[in-house]
């Protein structure tokens, strides 16, 4: 008894020693962490019709052959850009899919984007070579350090890429953060959904 009590005693006396600063950073805000910079944020693109389908994707501009954002997905990405300008989230890169609904969703909320091959929506029934090759690569974004520290690096993906790279789901617009370790590696840090950046006026 006497030596759980000591053990308890001890451990609460290392948290008054601590820093403020490193006690709490486990429990500090998602948001807070994305102005400090650093991360790789993955945003599944915005909420889409789904009386839609991708029924021809050989022409990727050409998106009425595509599933595309409804009019509550254009103002979920307006939101979060909104949001992302009044908080001071800093963004350096800005990738997407080549699908009209990421392209979309990214110029709604910043007005650029870099489009990129292997964001490409993961198919349910992929050839395995092609499979690896998009898992393996969004692994490798996701796992490298923004060139600016002080920035963040931004994806616009899709839902099945994510769950095959890293084992996390995200419903239609809903953003995850990752802590970049390098070489592949990463940390995931939680979830965050459109309302979250839905900040009022100063």
């Amino acid at each position: 008894m006497f030596a759980r009590f000591t053990t308890v005693l001890l451990s609460l006396l290392l948290l008054l020693v601590l820093p403020a600063s490193l006690a709490a950073d486990g429990e500090r805000p998602l948001l807070e962490k994305m102005r400090d910079g650093g991360l790789v944020i993955y945003w599944r693109h915005a909420k889409t019709d789904r009386s839609q389908r991708d029924i021809d994707l050989s022409m990727m501009d050409r998106c009425e052959t595509q599933r595309n954002l409804d009019a509550d997905g254009r103002r979920q990405a307006r939101t979060v850009g909104d949001g992302f300008k009044r908080l001071e989230i800093p963004v350096g890169t800005i990738l997407t899919s080549d699908f009209c609904r990421n392209r979309d969703t990214a110029a709604l909320a910043f007005g650029h984007y870099q489009r990129v091959r292997d964001l490409f929506n993961l198919p349910a029934e992929p050839d395995p070579n092609q499979r690896e090759w998009l898992v393996h690569s969004l692994r490798e974004r996701l796992g490298n350090k923004p060139a600016d520290p002080s920035s963040n690096t931004l994806i616009v993906g899709h839902n099945l890429n994510l769950r095959a790279a890293a084992n996390v789901f995200l419903e239609e617009g809903e953003i995850a953060l990752f802590l970049p370790l390098g070489n592949s590696q990463f940390r995931h840090l939680g979830n965050l959904r459109p309302k979250d950046f839905d900040v009022s006026e100063p």
